[in-house]
């Protein structure tokens, strides 16, 4: 009889000692006390048989996950404010278009389970309808963008365009305060370059605190953004309003009905 496929539950901002006990797979922990930093791993080989799902949040369930990790920073506190997961997908040199299906159906289910399209707050809100106005994959009228209209889980894109993109394809989403972003990272085959590949496929999950501190490079400033995140904001939004300004004299609609996700440790 075949084994039971082994379900780590997490719950982003639960307490670490909480996942370990709870979890049916062991994890492994590496710290560096001068730094007061720990970090959890389960690590396994994408060709094992018995690779665990994962279940985020009660809701997002990820079947043939090859490894898990968090790192707990003892300064902040000892909750799982960031948790990273890589999935096995579809065997080496398969079609760019069956990797692109596989990322879509993966998408969807992200999406079925409450995680909504998220803007980062400088980039230009253009949706994905609005592709056939932009020609490159990683930039809107000259500004690199993170939240790239051609990355927009609300649309598809054509296999000519998915093609374009490049070595990475990113994902970003937003649910309760929590940020996550799903990344492939492509590498085309030798023989068919235009046809086959083989991507990794990973998902990103931060607590809001984990993704607003991240804004500053500072080790203080991190402690402090809280406090500096108001003229941070400030900064972004005139980053966007310039971008969309040159966006819509160039005939390019902005998604308006788009609000940016109000950010609890503001209100």
């Amino acid at each position: 009889m075949a084994n039971k496929t082994q379900l780590i539950s997490v719950e982003i901002g639960e307490e670490i000692n909480n996942l370990l006990s709870s979890s049916p797979v062991s994890f492994s922990k590496e710290c560096i006390s001068d730094v007061d930093m720990c970090w959890y791993k389960v690590k396994k080989s994408f060709g094992d048989e018995d690779l665990p799902s994962v279940e985020v949040n009660k809701s997002l369930r990820l079947d043939q996950v090859a490894s898990v990790s968090t790192a707990v920073d003892g300064e902040v506190g000892t909750t799982v404010e960031n948790l990273d997961l890589s999935v096995r997908s579809l065997p080496d040199g398969s079609k760019h278009d069956e990797y692109r299906a596989f990322l879509y159906d993966l998408i969807k289910n992200i999406k079925k389970a409450g995680w909504v399209h998220y803007y980062a707050p400088s980039d230009p809100r253009i949706s994905g309808s609005q592709i056939g106005k932009i020609n490159s994959a990683d930039e809107v009228m000259g500004d690199n963008v993170l939240s790239h209209p051609w990355l927009d889980p609300n649309y598809n894109l054509d296999h000519e365009r998915w093609l374009k993109v490049g070595k990475f394809y990113n994902w970003h989403f937003y649910k309760d305060g929590n940020h996550l972003t799903l990344q492939a990272w492509r590498r085309d085959s030798d023989d068919a370059p235009d046809e086959r590949g083989t991507y990794l496929v990973s998902l990103s999950f931060t607590t809001e605190r984990e993704y607003w501190s991240a804004a500053f490079t500072e080790a203080d400033d991190k402690k402090r953004w809280k406090e500096l995140l108001p003229a941070k904001m400030k900064e972004y939004a005139a980053i966007r309003k310039s971008r969309e300004d040159k966006a819509e004299k160039a005939g390019i609609e902005i998604d308006s009905s788009y609000q940016d996700p109000t950010i609890k440790a503001l209100k």
